[in-house]
């Protein structure tokens, strides 16, 4: 039996948690993941590192298992909510802490002290205005417009360009999964001269959203690639799965 460590952020963390998504998603991309592995290298266990909301601070300090294999997804709540600057190749190198490529330098070392596997460094996929399902007034804007002077997209090249090592293989998800700000929903329904309309990108931009007053402006057919402007949808993990699956075969069988 191999066994899996998945190290990331709500991404991976809802994978076991799928009343959080209001069962919005009913496989994640970690099960999609094993289901496609398994037929070509036999059992998978996962290890589920994910935690909800986090950053690549928040596994610093962390212990990780010895295992056969291990995938990390992390970048995007760097990028919007704890303002994490990138950083440089050098930060990189020196395994600077502090900044997304310097934290991600330092996790994979924390890794190395206990094993040699394999390490696949996934980089974040483009988003949509995040509006959490179960509570409507937790609300974040796409990755259309930059946050603390930095483009989503950016931060995603940066990873990929810049995490390598022996045994370290980075995943360009951000350009491979098609995930766009275009099709990680399908529209937003918002109040438009008091009636409801099915708003597309970029025509929902600056449209008001009162949670108090207004319904939830993703209903089930307005589901993409996200299934909240997002958090992958059964279609956006999939993706995901096929690209992780194939990485890891590529290395591994």
């Amino acid at each position: 039996m191999k066994v899996w460590c998945a190290i990331g952020d709500s991404f991976t963390y809802l994978n076991d948690h799928l009343d959080e998504t209001g069962y919005r998603l009913h496989k994640g991309y970690v099960t999609r993941t094993v289901e496609k592995l398994e037929p070509e290298i036999g059992p998978v266990r996962v290890i589920n590192r994910g935690i909800n909301g986090a950053a690549t601070e928040n596994f610093l300090d962390m212990s990780f298992p010895e295992v056969d294999f291990y995938t990390i997804l992390l970048g995007t709540n760097d990028w919007f909510s704890f303002k994490t600057p990138c950083g440089t190749q050098e930060d990189f190198d020196r395994k600077r802490p502090g900044t997304i490529l310097g934290n991600l330098a330092c996790i994979i070392e924390n890794i190395r002290k206990v094993s040699p596997s394999p390490i696949f460094v996934m980089n974040p996929v483009e988003r949509s205005d995040f509006i959490y399902c179960l509570d409507h007034h937790h609300i974040d804007h796409g990755s259309y417009a930059p946050e603390a002077g930095q483009n989503l997209s950016d931060v995603a090249a940066a990873i990929f360009s810049c995490v390598s090592g022996e045994h370290v293989y980075p995943v360009n998800l951000h350009d491979r999964s098609g995930i766009t700000v275009a099709n990680a929903v399908k529209f937003q329904r918002k109040r438009v001269n008091g009636k409801e309309t099915d708003l597309s990108y970029p025509d929902y931009i600056g449209v008001p959203y009162d949670p108090d007053r207004d319904e939830y402006p993703y209903p089930p057919e307005a589901i993409g690639l996200t299934y909240d402007g997002l958090h992958p949808s059964d279609e956006g993990a999939d993706i995901i799965a096929g690209i992780l699956s194939s990485e890891i075969l590529g290395q591994m069988k």
